[in-house]
């Protein structure tokens, strides 16, 4: 079965950069990845921020990385999801987080990844299976 899954930021910075659950998720291809133009932002905004201390060079290899990974990625820009910011406001307790759920719950994947505590509230996932990348690595080799 192909499923589709959503890449929260965290998902991303250790699926690109470290081993681990989140770079085995980002190297299965029976899978539909998909995150956000928030995410994405989000994304280059960290990068910038924690990796501002490496050399203009090194800084230009971690860039193109990650330019490499979202390659394989579908990216679901802010206009698909932009009318369901509202309703992720409701949802969530960290503001800052709604246009991310909101993309969410816009293409409504069969798993929305993240290592964020905030997503993992009842009402979220009373709506969308919210996973860890662990989690979901376990449970799809149960299938």
């Amino acid at each position: 079965m192909r499923y589709s899954i959503f890449l929260d930021t965290n998902i991303l910075i250790s699926g690109i950069f470290f081993e681990g659950n989140e770079s085995k998720i980002l190297d299965l291809v029976e899978i539909e990845l998909l995150t956000s133009d928030d995410v994405v932002n989000e994304l280059y905004e960290v990068i910038n921020k924690k990796l501002k201390y490496l050399k203009e060079r090194s800084l230009e290899i971690a860039l193109l990385e990650v330019n490499r990974a979202l390659a394989d990625i579908q990216i679901i820009y802010r206009t698909v999801y932009s009318r369901k910011i509202k309703e992720a406001e409701g949802l969530i307790t960290h503001k800052r987080d709604a246009p991310i759920l909101a993309a969410v719950l816009s293409v409504k994947p069969d798993y929305f990844l993240t290592g964020d505590s905030h997503f993992f509230n009842e009402k979220i996932k009373d709506i969308v299976t919210v996973v860890t990348a662990k989690d979901f690595l376990e449970e799809i080799k149960k299938k």
